[in-house]
């Protein structure tokens, strides 16, 4: 791979997005076809497998017929290049030394909402070994400048590497770039946490967002000197709107009455008309201090830390406590504090006093008379149905009433 390294930012404030473009890697569970893919054109050889070898010893010793063909169906599930496997970004719920795929490094132009790449850096904890794992991948620019020439010349765009051996290259840099990246890191994190509130004794609710910013600038005011000027523009000096019915190339062809009117329906109001922004860098931080300037001139956007994963995260709302964050099994941060919410409530309220002390009235009834199979029943179907109520409860399925009023049903 070449040492160059192009970052281009475009922020759109009409609709709180950015366009990111930079170099960063992505997963593939698998090699992934010649026909339909640029990958494994680049793919010099598909690594040995052990489970191959494994596959192989066992399937000697193995005499049914139904035995050889499971073995044979997993050595071909091994061996078969998936035609439809994609190639997928890593999260924070991926535990990276624990996949067994390939990472792709490539040019990528992602848009983004509320999940800006300056948030993820900021969220990073860069003591723990996969946040830095992450980092590497998600952010390879930083590390463009970083490697030297034998490991930058093993690196090439478009080529599946497995992830086993982008471990290993990340390790090698671990420990020389930890304290850096936490340097870096707290500048931005300082910054947002004295503009947000988030670590912010002083009462300046009358201030927007942009006016705190500022004064933390005039507080602190070489913070971010090495990033203000360490870009250019690529601007054009137009206006445009993004959701104009009408293609750019063909508003020419339309005579002015028609324009007239789709102007008047997209935009009544006139303030979605606006100037895209565009900049580019070779300073990964340069790029997230453009992201960070424009989103502090959003004043109804907010920077939170999640009450669930404390990592950073953008909401419009003041009371909301949880992010979105995928965490496991396809739930949400929200998902589970909101759950953990209902239980700490639940567990304080009467409703599940009565409920557990049914409970124990039930059991003790059962044990007291081990002959009468009716009590045993009720004690059962109360301890199956009560779970599932309680579930539902906790997730917002059902209401408070609704649960009370089943738990005094079983009061008899």
């Amino acid at each position: 791979m070449e040492r160059k390294n192009k970052i281009g930012v475009s922020f759109d404030s009409s609709c709180f997005s950015q366009i990111f473009i930079h170099t960063s890697g992505a997963y593939l569970s698998k090699p992934i076809s010649k026909n339909n893919n640029k990958y494994l054109a680049n793919l010099r050889n598909v690594p040995p497998d052990e489970r191959f070898g494994q596959l192989v010893l066992e399937l000697e010793k193995v005499n049914s017929e139904s035995g050889q063909e499971k073995i044979l169906n997993e050595l071909k599930s091994i061996t078969e290049i998936d035609k439809t496997v994609e190639s997928v970004p890593l999260t924070f719920k991926d535990n990276v030394e624990k996949l067994k795929g390939y990472i792709v490094f490539e040019p990528t132009t992602a848009v983004e909402h509320y999940d800006l790449s300056l948030i993820d850096f900021i969220s990073y904890n860069f003591d723990v070994f996969n946040d830095y794992l992450l980092f590497f991948i998600n952010f390879f620019d930083y590390f463009i400048d970083k490697l030297d020439d034998k490991d930058i010349k093993y690196i090439e765009l478009d080529t599946l590497y497995p992830v086993k051996d982008i471990i290993e290259l990340a390790k090698k840099y671990y420990d020389k770039e930890k304290d850096t990246l936490i340097y870096y890191q707290s500048i931005f994190k300082k910054c947002i946490n004295f503009v947000y509130s988030i670590d912010n004794s002083f009462d300046m609710r009358y201030l927007t967002h942009k006016q705190i910013f500022f004064l933390y600038n005039q507080i602190n005011p070489n913070t971010f000197a090495e990033f203000k000027q360490n870009f250019h523009s690529t601007d054009l000096l137009d206006y445009q709107y993004s959701n104009l019915p009408i293609q750019k190339d063909l508003i020419k062809f339309y005579d002015v009455n028609t324009l007239v009117s789709a102007i008047e329906e997209v935009d009544p109001t006139g303030r979605k008309l606006h100037s895209l922004q565009q900049f580019e860098t070779t300073n990964l931080f340069t790029s997230f201090y453009i992201t960070l300037f424009n989103v502090v001139a959003i004043n109804d956007k907010l920077i939170k830390i999640c009450g669930n994963c404390k990592r950073y995260f953008i909401t419009h709302k003041e009371t909301v406590t949880y992010c979105d964050r995928i965490i496991e099994n396809k739930l949400t941060c929200k998902d589970v504090g909101n759950r953990k919410y209902q239980k700490r409530k639940l567990e304080n309220d009467p409703t599940y006093d009565d409920y557990r002390r049914i409970g124990v009235k039930k059991y003790q009834r059962s044990k007291r008379n081990p002959e009468i199979d009716l009590y045993k029943q009720d004690l059962e179907q109360y301890r199956e149905t009560g779970k599932q109520m309680y579930k539902d409860f906790c997730s917002g399925k059902i209401t408070h009433e609704e649960f009370d009023k089943w738990i005094n049903e079983q009061d008899k």
